[in-house]
């Protein structure tokens, strides 16, 4: 069938032709309905479809048309003209993978990109059940956002079932998925399960997955044949060859991937998709050099598995930093990772450097959690040692900086700042230091400068110890609102140091004894100063080296990509990453998390949204919408979002460059309230949803605001305020445009979670009083007693319409409490519905019908990823 233009599929208007195969032809068509251009596939003419047929090609067509990823091409609707079926799907633009191929194979990390995109579309259809089954490279497409996956079978379910004896009709074949020992897909990248006409499952795809990934990296099939007799009979018992012999840049870990893709028996394979996504971002992130720098220098660079010889790799690259070996104009760049203590995971926390390199670069401190530590710590890994080993002495560290003579470390606790010799030895205090929030210092000559995140001044304080005194101060009144982010030049008195103006614009600045600071260049990042003559900073999340005269204290040239991934967050200029004398040591891979709907059993019954950094959410009164933060990929920022639930569909709210969060909706369903960064710690603002208008709600306040609830009647706003101390207590507003906010409840513990229950007499909220976080119920806006309901600790927590107040325990169990406010206070006796999955909830809410519990679910922490290290790295930037 040729469908000439003009034509109509129902409100399809035809426009042209886009391609024809086996499974029908696609064209391009105007959906006049919505005014969007669409792809229409129309099956097979000859194909004769039964009624059971039909009702499963619906049932598919509706179980894939939930699958919301940015790596699956939509399905949009299907339909029958006549006796012609269609499908109809997001229209893209781009090549199809296979069309790439026939160039040759991809390089590594387009390769390894790719990979991971294809890896996290198979998994979001198979959380659903879905098997696609005949992945191959012809169903990818790469579009310029990223690859998408085509065609899960849907126009297979109509097709006649083809036994194995027909394989010679064509390379691709049909199944009806009923029938018994016929096989369905393209043969060369068949499980051997399907071949042999054997249910398929996720193992099956992911041995697809394995067969495209191959051609991928190489550049040829990881099966052939002369005929279909002789491809299947090399699918059944052959291996392909190593990735790395056609492919030498390629990792060994990359080798032992594929192959436990391509294993024979679906047991032997990886069991999970997601799995497969995790490890080959992983490589990708950081194992490769970014194609600018390898066509710049034009050679091979080195690779390092660190599992295997590990000590002497790592003698081997200390001693090429040190000028030992061969001559050379520069030594060759080495790669490899760092994992975080086993079961543990890196302090990487967004107000502070978790990580610092030794001055002469030979090892690595970084703030972690062991298994089965209570507060995290400070590790050191030298690099010609195979592990790293605590300090004692230094629980609770968070942030953390080396002596210029690389035989301490100085890390900053709560409310002190300490140093301690690596060689052994109790911490020293320092001094004390205004507590709660991040910090980040520097160690000089003879004095040690540092900064809160908040920005309000450096302090400088002698190495031996005392009063901290103010060296600089922030002008909140002109120009520069927030500093921070020191770093001593070598010289032990020239000091460099970021500042940030009203609208959130950075610039680096130099401070030179007897001169006024100058600007040296404009940077919105942590940067540091690396040997020989570099400025290394995260821009947008990618980490670059710049240029730096030492002697003039002037930047030039253009910022050098050194890896194209850094963890990097906007709002407070963190980048997660140390540099010394030729090492750099980053952390890449960022927070992935799901939204997920949860029955009161504790089963996963949906999921809503595509994968994301995820920070909180809220339902609407009705349950029709959900608002939500979640971050902007490079930046980081978070900004809302808000969720049509029936619909399916998603919008932005707030799009300003920095990060704006924690929505609340007022029950006017038109009034927004969230908490925004505009040069200043977060602040809460108020929006018109209809106008856009919006006018800040505490000003003249500076602390971090984080708006919390508003009672039933939409008369109150309850918000957390940042003491100085670095608690947050409880503070009231009424929402009429003159009040003033009042307290609720001060004290030196952290409270949060704070929850109106139904009627508004009432407080919920969580507090550190006891020495742990429990869940505490009060009069509002009182005074009354304070009456603790939670049982083994609690971390998140939520009134629910039927009276009860529920809670994720510190145990990971979701719990209930029987909870009634009239005429007076009463509390139930806690009871446990479910334990929370291994992977965390990060916050949750409840359905109007308590029937169901949304909740934010950790798939990845970025924190528990390796570090990537880079030795002699100064030689890739070098011009």
């Amino acid at each position: 069938m040729t469908l000439a233009a003009g034509s109509r599929l129902g409100p399809y208007e035809i426009l042209a032709p886009l391609g024809a195969g086996g499974m029908g032809e696609v064209y391009r068509a105007r959906d006049t309905r919505l005014s969007r251009d669409v792809a229409v596939k129309v099956l097979p003419s000859d194909l004769t479809p039964t009624a059971e047929a039909r009702q499963r090609f619906e049932r598919e067509a509706r179980t894939i048309s939930q699958l919301s990823h940015p790596n699956v091409c939509a399905l949009y609707d299907v339909g029958r003209e006549g006796s012609t079926e269609f499908l109809v799907m997001e229209l893209l633009e781009g090549d199809t993978l296979s069309e790439r191929l026939a160039a040759g194979p991809l390089p590594l990390a387009q390769a390894l990109r790719f990979g991971a995109e294809i890896a996290a579309a198979l998994e979001a259809a198979h959380r659903k059940g879905i098997v696609h089954r005949d992945l191959k490279p012809a169903n990818v497409m790469v579009t310029p956002a990223g690859v998408k996956l085509l065609d899960f079978g849907l126009a297979r379910a109509f097709e006649a079932p083809v036994a194995i004896g027909g394989l010679s009709a064509a390379p691709t074949v049909g199944k009806d998925l009923t029938a018994e020992g016929v096989i369905v897909g393209t043969v060369a990248y068949m499980a051997p399960e399907q071949l042999e006409g054997k249910e398929a499952d996720a193992r099956t795809d992911i041995f697809s997955f394995g067969a495209v990934l191959y051609e991928m990296l190489t550049g040829r099939r990881a099966f052939a044949g002369t005929s279909p007799a002789t491809l299947i009979s090399s699918i059944l018992t052959a291996d392909p060859p190593p990735v790395s012999a056609a492919s030498p840049l390629s990792p060994p870990e990359l080798d032992r991937l594929v192959r436990t893709c391509l294993a024979k028996a679906p047991a032997d394979r990886w069991q999970s998709t997601h799995d497969l996504e995790l490890q080959l971002r992983s490589m990708g992130s950081g194992s490769m050099p970014t194609a600018a720098l390898a066509a710049r220098r034009g050679r091979r660079f080195s690779w390092l598995p660190w599992a295997a010889a590990a000590a002497c790799a790592g003698l081997a690259a200390v001693s090429l930093l040190r000028g030992g070996g061969p001559k050379r104009s520069h030594p060759p760049t080495v790669r490899f990772s760092v994992p975080p203590p086993e079961g543990g995971a890196f302090g990487y926390v967004v107000e502070g450097n978790f990580m610092a390199v030794s001055p002469d670069g030979s090892q690595i401190a970084y703030v972690a959690w062991g298994a089965k530590d209570t507060a995290p710590r400070v590790w050191l890994r030298p690099l010609s040692a195979p592990e790293a080993r605590p300090i004692s002495g230094t629980e609770d560290a968070s942030s953390i900086f080396w002596s210029p003579d690389g035989r301490s470390i100085a890390f900053f606790t709560n409310d002190k700042l300490k140093r301690v010799d690596v060689a052994g030895g109790a911490a020293v205090p320092i001094c004390d230091i205004p507590s709660g929030s991040g910090k980040a210092g520097t160690w000089g000559r003879s004095d040690i400068l540092f900064t809160t995140i908040q920005g309000g001044a450096l302090y400088r304080v002698p190495v031996s110890g005392g009063q901290p005194v103010v060296q600089i101060r922030a002008d909140a009144e002109r120009v520069y609102r927030r500093l921070g982010w020191p770093w001593f030049l070598p010289d032990g008195e020239r000091f460099l140091y970021l500042v940030r103006d009203r609208d959130g614009r950075g610039d680096l600045m130099l401070s030179e004894p007897g001169k006024p600071p100058r600007a040296v260049t404009h940077i919105e990042s942590f940067f540091q100063y690396v040997d020989p003559g570099f400025l290394v900073y995260s821009q947008e999340g990618t980490l670059v080296a710049q240029r730096f005269d030492l002697r003039s204290g002037r930047a030039s040239g253009e910022p050098v990509s050194v890896a194209e991934r850094v963890r990097y967050f906007y709002s407070t200029a963190s980048a997660a990453f140390a540099a010394r004398a030729g090492t750099i040591a980053y952390l890449s891979r960022t927070d992935s998390r799901r939204l997920v709907w949860f029955d009161r059993s504790g089963r996963e019954v949906a999921t809503v949204g595509p994968p994301g950094d995820y920070l909180d959410i809220n339902l609407t009164a009705d349950g029709k919408r959900l608002l939500f933060s979640r971050t902007r990929p490079g930046l980081e920022t978070f900004h809302v979002w808000t969720y049509d639930l029936e619909r399916g569909v998603e919008a932005p709210v707030t799009n300003g460059l920095d990060t704006e969060a924690f929505p609340r909706l007022l029950g006017d369903g038109k009034t927004l309230i969230y908490s925004a960064v505009l040069g200043t710690p977060p602040l809460l603002r108020r929006r018109d949803l209809a106008t856009g208008r919006e006018v800040p709600l505490t000003e003249g306040r500076q602390a971090f605001q984080k708006a919390e609830d508003v009672s039933p009647d939409g008369r109150t706003l309850l918000f957390t305020e940042r003491t100085e101390t670095g608690n947050s207590d409880i503070w009231a507003l009424v929402l009429d445009g003159a009040a003033k906010p009042v307290p609720i409840l001060q004290s030196p513990f952290e409270k949060r979670e704070v929850r109106f229950s139904p009627d508004g007499r009432f407080v919920a909220f969580v507090s550190g009083e006891s020495g742990r976080p429990e869940a505490y119920v009060m009069p509002f806006p009182g005074p009354g007693e304070r009456v603790r309901v939670s049982d083994g600790g609690a971390e998140l927590i939520r009134w629910g319409r039927d009276g009860e107040l529920y809670y994720v325990s510190g145990d990971n169990r979701f719990v209930a409490v029987p909870v009634r406010t009239s005429p007076g206070l009463q509390v139930g006796t806690p009871t446990t519905l479910f334990k929370v999955a291994s992977r965390p909830w990060i916050n949750f809410d409840i359905s109007p019908d308590m029937q169901r519990i949304l909740a934010i679910v950790s798939e990845v922490e970025g924190n528990e990823s390796p570090l990537n290290v880079v030795l002699n790295w100064p030689g890739e930037a070098a011009p």
